[in-house]
Formats: structure tokens, C-alpha cells, sequence
């Protein structure tokens, strides 16, 4: 662990702590299961770590390694970076190698490799001797391995840009951009969260709702209980009761941060909030707002029986929760700590308190009766209009006005020793003064409000203290919050955008019937729903530990590998037709319905029932930058490298165009080479869905046929006699079984804009394809016209070349003629 990890990592990886680890006690020696090493933060370097995964690709054989992962980011790898003896190109070249299979892009990932990578590099100097590899007691690399973490479904961040799980769009006006990710200034944007996080009510329910978006669970009961909840909080019976749950939630703060405050003792509001957004106020109105979430939860029907029913039940305890709330309104003034600008007490609280309250309510009274009196003292030839004011901290005053000419006043105290006013200061058109009445006040009466405040003070103290007493209850009643608002802004967003609840089963397959997109609905006028059947390989019957993938919970029973069995599904679907015919939409709604679904959430489907998923991999999005040294067909090929690594029987794979990066024949090559692979992966086949243009690899019959194997379109009609070129093709969205070897790049090209010239040349030109011509040697053939011209040049050539040129000299007319010939 490096040595500037978090307090609460540390304490839960030792904690024993060292000076009580290793020591002999009654229930016997306390170990750890582990070595506990504390190492520099820099050990933990991304750079250092890519070098150090560099050399060991280098040095040690490739057949002691399997890598699970992804592309990464290679940009930062510099020439000190590349290690001894391995030169600038060199080092590229394995990093390459190695992006192909470890996610380069999870860089804490990486880091924490690098770490491990460093402490076995000192281990191995320290014990091992030069050419001694027999040690049996030296560490060594057996496995490089990166894995998901368990029972969460293994995502990637090609997965997540490719179907827009989330989307963090930056605040177009740059001096908002801040320099951190805290105050970045951005925003989510058109994303599957984003469709939910504007219906969540508290911070820690949007916080927890894109922790689930992010984390798709593979957890069967947790993905029930959601479900379960979602469809109880839909029931039409508690729609009242709900809002009422919503409207309470949206005035929930998160307390653990308030709490916080009160620790550090800052009890008092902010300048823009008041005393509405003190402390006393937010926990007053966390106390009663859930003790209205409980009595609106226990309206619900049906809410006794879910888990965070019973969550709600067991932890918003509301004795505790009134004792709170009427404590804090019993010592708390809020009224006039408002007018006051901080916390006052309310009387009754404490007698000493009230009679300095008392004491000071007077003070009114006092200052007028000292002002009449050093008023008396003044000789009549002066005129001067004085008061005795009272500045806390300062003091008692003699406040008199100036004159608006010289900016003086007529009087200034007595001439007799002791008489004399001392001027303090002067503002706003007045001249303030002390003397010795002044400072007897002072000395009787000048630290009533000091004592008020400080007694205050300490009241106010001893009420934090009985409040902080409750923080684990108050911290739990805020997560309990957190994850009813997550369920209720899941619940909204069904009701909203009209999801119904998926079917999740370990066998594995999937049926999904009516299908939509919920992001490219939101975008069109009407959106055309679609059916989809695919499964994966049987796997073994039994659930093992040796099948790829680990958990074997995920697997099912042997009843369940059975049942699948009975199902005649295609593992692989692979789309044609036409541009612009919406393959690309169907791929990603497929995926996203069984996305949302491993979220807990209700899916964009008319039904759908859906086996456990572990993995959802694509290639679908290019995501090219200039901090890559791959060209955009490498990434696309990396993402493919991945999938054909990390992909299981369980796993979803999304292939959108594969291959069309590079010659055409090369491409071709590749995408029916991926695809069989896939299909002759027999019971260990993945589900797939592809899309393709390279209608030859059918034709030519370079993709043998399967019973694994299925064929869709995207349906359009069209009507070659019409003018206009939106009308010559419609587009239907409507998948159908089968292929369709027309793309129509032709139309799309003139939809979009393209000369008209450039269409007609290329229509020409795939014509000639069609009928299997050389397009070479069409494009070499040349018009009637340039061939009457070329036989007009060769007639002037050939009479040129016969042409005597001893006779041309001394007679300028043949020179004249010959002249004019040639031209």
C-alpha cells in the first residue's frame, strides 16, 4: 500500500495496527493472512509501472502469461521511460503488444501492477544470486491476469462510449471549466444515467445511482430485490403514497457532510442561506422529513416485504429521530438567530443565561437615561445632539454629529481634569467618544453580550455533543435515504419513458421482444421496436471452477444447463442491408436492455427475458486521439484482440463493421476469420451480434453455414421511379430474417449532399463490379472523342517521323510547311 492511502484502507487491510500485530494475546497470536508492505507513492506510477509491464513481456516467455483486458493509452512513454537495452521503437512495439491485452487505460489498475512488479523485482535482487533460478523461495511471475470485480459485470471504457452509459458534457464557457474534476463545471449529458440522475432528489442518491450504472451487478437476489421494489413503487394503489416519498426526499440533505460541519464546530449558515442552511436547521429538517419518509413508506403496500421496506422499518427509528428534531427546536432560536446573524439560545434553557438576557434587554433604557444625563452637563452656549450608543467589543459611546461644513463639533467634553472625551474614531458623519462614564459603563456592563455569547457558546457545544452521539444511526438513516431515492428515480424513469420489468435467469440466453433504443426515441418522432434470440454455448453440465470465467455461481445448476439445451437459438446474429438503416441503433439497444437489466432496472422492451450476462464487449466506436501512436484499424483491432481474450459462453459480444479500416481484402479476411472463430468456439460460444457490409464473404461462401449462425436486415422500400431522392427509398427499421446485399452508399451519398457527377460515375463503376469486369481496365478505356484525338496525334507523329530533315536545310518554306504540319 502506498503511504499517503486513506485512513479508513489502512484500518481495513491492519486493523490490529503494528504495535499490537504479531503479539501473543489471550485468544492467541494475532496475524495477518498477508504481508503488509507501505511503499512510496511514486512505486505506484503509471509510467514506471508501463516500463516495468514492458520488461517482463520482454524477458519472460509469453506461454506463462494469460492477459484479460483491453487498448490502452500509450502516449506518455518517452525514451527514459524505455529501460536499458531497449530502444525508443522497441519498447512501442511491446507496449503495443501488451495494449492488446491489458487495459492500459485503467490506470490505478496498472499502477498497483507496477507496485507488485517493484516489490518482487527487490525481493528477487535481495535473495536470488546471480545466474541461481532453483531458489524455491524467491517470488516469481506465474500470471499477469486482469479480472472484474466479483459478481460485478466486467465494462470497459469502450463499452461504456459506445453505448453512452454516461456522458459528462463540459460547461461551454471556459472560465467555468474548473481545474479538477470536483469543480470541473460539467454536467451529464445524453446518457442511460442521465435519464435517471434528474429524477433523483438527494446527493447521495445520485451518487449511488451511478455507482449501480457503473457497476452492473451479476448478484441475482440484489437484481430482484431492485425489480421488486421498482414494481412495487409503480403499483397504482401507492402513487400517493410515493409522491409524498419524493416530495420528502428532495428536502434531504446528506447529513454525514453536516455532521462533518458540526464536528469542526461550524454550526452557523452560510451568508446566502441564513440560517436556513445552518447545521441546527439541516438536521432539524433531516429529523422530520424521514420521520415522513418512514410514515409515507408505511402507506406503501406491499413496502413490509422489500428489503428497503424493511430497511426503512429497522433504522429510521423515530423516538430517536423526535428526541432530535424537539431538542434541537427546544434550544435553538431560529427566528432570532436569523435576525442576529448566529445561533441564539431560547430562554428557559439556562437561568444564568436569561438574567444576562435580561440585563442586556435593558440596556435600551440605560443608554438613554446616560445620554439625558451627560446631555445635562453640557453648557447651553453648545449646541450639540449626542446619544450613547453600545458597540460590542468596543464599548459604551458618545456618538455626536458633525458639522456638514468643517466636518467638526461644537463640543468635546469638559475643560476640568478627568472631564475631557477621548475621540475613538470617526465614521458616516459622526465622532465617537469615551470618558470616564463611559468606562464605568464599560467596566459594569460592557461584557453582558461577551457573557451571552460565550454561554451560548457553551450550550450550544453541549447540544452538538448529545447530536453527534447519534451519528452512526443518523449516517445510516442517510444511506438508507440514498438508496430509496436511487429506487424511486429507477421507478420514475420506468413510468416516464414506458420500461417494463426484464426476467433474469442463469440459463443462458436471451429473448427480447419490442426492443427500443431509450436514448434515440428520445431524439426521433417515432422509434420502431425489434425482437432479438440469441444464446450462448451450453458450457459443461456440471458448474465448475476450471469454466472460463471463475464464478461459478453465474453458471446455474445442472437443471439449468439443461433447460438451455432445449432452446434453438442462434449464437450469432449478423446484420445487412442498407446505410442509414438503423443496424448500428439495433446492435446498441440490444446490448442496453441487457445492461439496464444487470443494473436492477426496468428495460426498453415490450418483454424481455435474460440470462445472466459477465461481460459486455464491443466494437463499435473508435475513440482516436493524438495521445495514441495506433492508427484507428489498431484500436479497432485491439478491442477484437480483447474480446477474443476476455470473452466467455456468458459474455455479449457487439461487432459493428469490423474490418473496414484497411483493404478491402484484408477485411474481409478479418471479420469472416472473427466470426468463425466465435462460431467454433461450440459450447463455449458467446452470444454475438454483428454488422457487416462485405457481402462477399457470403457470396463466395467464405463463412460456412452453422446452425449457431443467423442473418437479418434492416427492411426499406423502395421505389426506383421516383424523383425525388427522399422518396426513393424508404426506410422501415424493421429487422427481418434473411440478407440483403444492397447497401444503397449511392442514395445515402446523394441524401447527404454529394455531386451528382461523383454519384453517376459511381454507379457506373459498381455496375461494372457487379458483372465481375476489371474496374482497373474500365477505368483505363477512354471517349470517343480522346481516341479521335489520339489518332489524329499518331497520323501527325507518323508523318513527322518520315519526314527527310536534310532537305529542311536552306529552304525555309519546307521548313515553313513541316512547321505547319506539326501543328
Amino acid at each position: 500500500m502506498p503511504f499517503r492511502i486513506d485512513e479508513a484502507a489502512e484500518l481495513h487491510f491492519d486493523p490490529y495496527g503494528d504495535s499490537h500485530r504479531n503479539l501473543d494475546h489471550d485468544d492467541g497470536t494475532i496475524r495477518l493472512p498477508y504481508d503488509l508492505v507501505y511503499r512510496p507513492t511514486t512505486e505506484f506510477s503509471y509510467e514506471a509501472a508501463m516500463k516495468r509491464l514492458t520488461e517482463l513481456d520482454r524477458e519472460t516467455s509469453s506461454d506463462k502469461f494469460k492477459f484479460f483486458t483491453s487498448p490502452g493509452n500509450l502516449g506518455s512513454f518517452h525514451d527514459h521511460d524505455a529501460g536499458e537495452g531497449l530502444g525508443l521503437v522497441q519498447a512501442q512495439g511491446q507496449l503495443l503488444k501488451i495494449s492488446a491485452t491489458i487495459d492500459m487505460d485503467s490506470r490505478l489498475s496498472v499502477g498497483c501492477a507496477g507496485a507488485v512488479l517493484a516489490y518482487i523485482g527487490r525481493h528477487k535482487a535481495m535473495h536470488q544470486l546471480p545466474g541461481d533460478t532453483s531458489a524455491s523461495h524467491i517470488l516469481r511471475v506465474g500470471k499477469v491476469e486482469m479480472f472484474g470485480v466479483e459478481n460485478m459485470m466486467f465494462i470497459n471504457a469502450d463499452t461504456l462510449a459506445s453505448l453512452q452509459i454516461l456522458r459528462s458534457d463540459s460547461n461551454p464557457n471556459a472560465h467555468s471549466q474548473g481545474p479538477s474534476k470536483g469543480v470541473s463545471g460539467s454536467k451529464e449529458g445524453l446518457s442511460i444515467y442521465g435519464l435517471f440522475h434528474r429524477l433523483a432528489r438527494t446527493s447521495q442518491g445520485r451518487q449511488l445511482l451511478r455507482q449501480w450504472f457503473s457497476r452492473p451487478t451479476l448478484d441475482l437476489s440484489t437484481i430482484q430485490e431492485r425489480l421488486e421494489s421498482i414494481e412495487t413503487f409503480l403499483m397504482s394503489d401507492n402513487e400517493t403514497s410515493m409522491k409524498k416519498v419524493v416530495k420528502n426526499l428532495g428536502q434531504v440533505k446528506n447529513i454525514k457532510t453536516i455532521l462533518l460541519h458540526l464536528q469542526k464546530g461550524m454550526n452557523h449558515g452560510l451568508k446566502k442561506g441564513g440560517v436556513r442552511s445552518s447545521v441546527w436547521s439541516n438536521i432539524r429538517l433531516f429529523a422530520f422529513h424521514s420521520l415522513q419518509i418512514r410514515d409515507a413508506m408505511s402507506e406503501i403496500i406491499g413496502a413490509e416485504h422489500l428489503q428497503i421496506g424493511k430497511r426503512v422499518f429497522a433504522n429510521f427509528d423515530t423516538q430517536t429521530l423526535a428526541s432530535i428534531g424537539e431538542q434541537i427546536g427546544e434550544v435553538i432560536n431560529f427566528q432570532a438567530s436569523a435576525d442576529m446573524h448566529r445561533t441564539v439560545v431560547n430562554s428557559g434553557i439556562d437561568r444564568e443565561l436569561d438574567n444576562l438576557k435580561r440585563s442586556y434587554s435593558g440596556m435600551e433604557h440605560l443608554l438613554d437615561n446616560a445620554s439625558k444625563d451627560i446631555a445635562a452637563t453640557i453648557p447651553r452656549t453648545y449646541v450639540v445632539n449626542l446619544k450613547v450608543i453600545f458597540f460590542p467589543l468596543v464599548g459604551f459611546l458618545i456618538t455626536v454629529q458633525m458639522d456638514s461644513n468643517g466636518g467638526t463639533v461644537s463640543f468635546e467634553g469638559g475643560f476640568e481634569e478627568g472631564f475631557q472625551w477621548d475621540h475613538i474614531f470617526s465614521a458616516d458623519g459622526m465622532k465617537f467618544y469615551k470618558d470616564y462614564r463611559m468606562r464605568e459603563l464599560d467596566e459594569s456592563w460592557g461584557d453582558v453580550y461577551t457573557s451571552i455569547c460565550d454561554k451560548e457558546i457553551e450550550i450550544v457545544h453541549r447540544l452538538a455533543q448529545d447530536i453527534l452521539v447519534q451519528t452512526d444511526l443518523l449516517g445510516m438513516i442517510s444511506e438508507v435515504c440514498g438508496e430509496l431515492d436511487s429506487l424511486t428515480a429507477l421507478a420514475q424513469g420506468a413510468r416516464l419513458y414506458g420500461f417494463c420489468k426484464p426476467i433474469l435467469t442463469q440459463d443462458n440466453f436471451f429473448d427480447i421482444r419490442g426492443s427500443r433504443h431509450p436514448l434515440q426515441e428520445l431524439c426521433v418522432a417515432s422509434f420502431v421496436p425489434n425482437d432479438v434470440h440469441l444464446q450462448g454455448g451450453h458450457g459443461p453440465v456440471s458448474c465448475s471452477e476450471a469454466d472460463k470465467g471463475g464464478n461459478s455461481s453465474l453458471y446455474g445448476a445442472r437443471q439449468d444447463a439443461r433447460r438451455s439445451k432445449e432452446i434453438a437459438y442462434p449464437s450469432m446474429l449478423i446484420m445487412t442491408g442498407p446505410n442509414f438503416s438503423g443496424k448500428s441503433v439495433f446492435l446498441k439497444q440490444v446490448a442496453l436492455v441487457v445492461y439496464m437489466a444487470h443494473v436492477g432496472c426496468f428495460v426498453p422492451a415490450h418483454r424481455a427475458v435474460i440470462g445472466l450476462t459477465d461481460k459486455i464487449l464491443t466494437r463499435i466506436a473508435t475513440r482516436e486521439t493524438v495521445s495514441r501512436i495506433q492508427s484507428a484499424f489498431m484500436n479497432d483491432l485491439q478491442q477484437v484482440a480483447l474480446a477474443t481474450t476476455l470473452v466467455t459462453r456468458r459474455s455479449l459480444l457487439l461487432l459493428d463493421e469490423f474490418g473496414k479500416g484497411t483493404d478491402s481484402h484484408d477485411g474481409v479476411g478479418l471479420a469472416c476469420g472473427v466470426f468463425d472463430h466465435f462460431l467454433k468456439m461450440g459450447d463455449e460460444r458467446p452470444k454475438v451480434l454483428a454488422a457487416t457490409h462485405f457481402h462477399e464473404m457470403f457470396e463466395n461462401g467464405f463463412l460456412k453455414a452453422n446452425s449457431s449462425l443467423a442473418f437479418g436486415y434492416m427492411e426499406v422500400r423502395v421505389d426506383e421511379k421516383a424523383k425525388d431522392v427522399d422518396d426513393q427509398i424508404i426506410y422501415l427499421y424493421n429487422v427481418r430474417p434473411g440478407r440483403k446485399n444492397s447497401s444503397y452508399g449511392s442514395f445515402c451519398a446523394a441524401k447527404n449532399g454529394v455531386d451528382d457527377a461523383i454519384i453517376a460515375r459511381s454507379e457506373e463503376l459498381e455496375e461494372l463490379s457487379a458483372k465481375g469486369e476489371d474496374i482497373v481496365a474500365a477505368c483505363a478505356r477512354v471517349s470517343t472523342a480522346e481516341e479521335e484525338n489520339l489518332s489524329k496525334a499518331e497520323r501527325v507523329a507518323r508523318d513527322f517521323l518520315v519526314q527527310d530533315m536534310r532537305e529542311m536545310q536552306g529552304s525555309p518554306e519546307k521548313a515553313r510547311l513541316l512547321l505547319s504540319l506539326i501543328t
